[in-house]
C-alpha cells in the first residue's frame, strides 16, 4: 500500500475513504471529488490523437441475441480519429457462438471483429479476459455492452465525443428497454411496460444528477460502459473473480475506481437497448433478480454478522408496509405496481437470505436465446 500511495497522488489524496464498510453517500461524494480534482497528468490527449478502441461483449448461449448485437455493431458509425476493434468473449467451455461471429465478420468493413473463448465460467472472468485482450491490442479505451442489447447507430460516436469532452476516465450511459419479437401474453406486456417505465425513470434521474465530469449517486455499470485501459494496467483495478456468478462486479469495479480517485462521468445521449426476453417478463423472475441483487449488495458491505442481521431485519421491517401496499394496488392500477412489488419483496428476501447464509447465483443460469 505504501508504494501505491507514492505512485498515485489521487490514491494518497483519498486513502482515508478506503474502508471495508463503505458508506454509500461518502462513496458518491468521493466520486464527485475525484471527477473534479483528479490529476490531469494521467489524462490521455483526447482531442488531438487517434484512439485505439475496443468494443466488447460477453456471450453465452444466446446465438440469436448475439446476432442482433453484431448486426447493430456492423451498422454503427465510427468516430473520427479512432481505430476500432469489436470483440466477442464467449464465456463457455466450447466455441458454440463462433460460427455466428464468423458468419457476420464480412459485414464489418469499418472495424475489426475478433473472437476469443474464455472457459472459466463467470462474468468477471469474461470481462477481465476482454480487458487483457484490449491491453494486448494496445487499446486506449475499452467499452462494454451486453449480448442481449443492440446499440444505436450513433452510439459509439456519442460515447467517444463525450469522452473527448470530459475529464472522466470511467463513464456510463443510459440503457433503454426493447420489446422482444416473440408474442407476449397480457401479463407479459404489462410487465414490459413497467420495466420500460423504470428504465426511463432511471435514465431521467441520471440525466439530472450526472454529467460528463461527475456521476453523483449514479453507478456506472457494464451494460453501457467506457474506461481507459490504464485503470487495469496502472491502477490494478479488475473485476472481482471471487464473485463468479453473483453479479455486482461492475458496481464493485465502480466503487474501487472511486476509492482510487478515478474521475467518472456520464454520457446522457449514447443509447443502447436491452431486449427483454419473455422469460424475464414474469413476477417470479423480477423477484429473483431483485433478491439476488439485494443479497450481493449486502455481501459487498462485508459487515459482521450481528451488524448485518440488525440492518437486514430493520430494513425489512421498514419495507414490509410499502410492499403490502404495492401488492394491494396491483388490481387497482391495472398491474402498474407489479414490478415494484416483485422487486421490493425480492429486496427483503435478499437481505434476510444473506443473514442466513444464502449466496446469490444470479448469473448461473442463462436467460434469453
Amino acid at each position: 500500500m505504501h508504494g501505491r500511495s507514492e505512485r498515485y497522488p489521487a490514491w494518497r489524496r483519498y486513502r482515508r475513504t478506503i474502508a471495508v464498510n463503505v458508506n454509500p453517500g461518502a462513496l458518491f461524494r468521493t466520486c464527485a471529488r475525484a471527477s473534479r480534482h483528479e490529476n490531469g497528468n494521467v489524462q490521455l490527449d483526447r482531442g488531438g490523437r487517434e484512439l485505439t478502441v475496443y468494443v466488447a461483449a460477453l456471450t453465452r448461449r444466446r446465438s440469436r441475441m448475439l446476432q442482433e448485437l453484431l448486426l447493430s455493431w456492423s451498422r454503427m458509425a465510427i468516430p473520427e480519429r479512432c481505430r476500432v476493434t469489436c470483440l466477442i468473449v464467449e464465456n463457455d467451455t466450447s466455441e458454440l457462438s463462433k460460427p455466428v461471429v464468423d458468419e457476420l465478420r464480412p459485414r464489418f468493413d469499418h472495424a475489426e471483429l475478433d473472437y476469443v473463448l474464455e472457459p472459466n465460467l463467470g462474468i468477471p472472468f469474461g470481462r477481465n479476459r476482454a480487458a487483457r485482450e484490449a491491453i494486448a491490442g494496445k487499446a486506449d479505451l475499452l467499452l462494454f455492452v451486453d449480448d442481449d442489447e443492440v446499440v444505436a447507430e450513433d452510439w459509439l460516436v456519442r460515447m467517444i465525443a463525450g469522452y473527448r469532452s470530459s475529464r472522466a476516465r470511467l463513464m456510463g450511459a443510459p440503457l433503454r428497454a426493447r420489446m422482444p419479437t416473440e408474442p407476449l401474453s397480457y401479463l407479459q406486456r404489462k410487465m414490459f411496460s413497467n420495466i420500460d417505465f423504470r428504465y426511463r425513470h432511471k435514465e431521467n434521474r441520471a440525466k439530472r444528477r450526472a454529467d460528463l465530469n461527475s456521476t453523483r449517486r449514479v453507478t456506472v455499470v457494464t451494460n453501457n460502459w467506457l474506461a481507459e485501459t490504464s485503470l487495469f494496467t496502472d491502477h490494478d483495478i479488475w473485476f472481482d473473480e471471487g464473485m463468479r456468478f453473483t453479479g455486482g462486479t461492475d458496481a464493485k469495479f465502480y466503487s474501487d475506481a472511486c476509492k482510487a480517485g478515478i474521475a467518472t462521468g456520464w454520457v446522457a445521449d449514447a443509447f443502447v437497448y436491452e431486449t427483454i426476453s419473455p422469460d424475464r417478463l414474469s413476477f417470479r423472475y423480477q423477484y429473483q433478480r431483485a433478491r439476488d441483487q439485494s443479497n450481493t449488495h449486502m455481501s459487498r458491505k462485508n459487515l459482521p454478522w450481528h451488524s448485518a442481521a440488525f440492518h437486514a431485519v430493520l430494513g425489512s421491517f421498514v419495507k414490509i408496509p410499502p410492499c403490502a401496499l404495492l401488492f394491494l394496488a396491483i388490481p387497482l392500477t391495472g398491474g402498474k405496481t407489479a414490478l415494484n412489488a416483485a422487486r421490493t419483496l425480492g429486496w427483503i428476501a435478499g437481505r434476510l437470505g444473506y443473514v442466513f447464509g444464502t449466496k446469490s447465483s444470479l448469473y448461473f443460469d442463462v436467460t434469453g436465446n
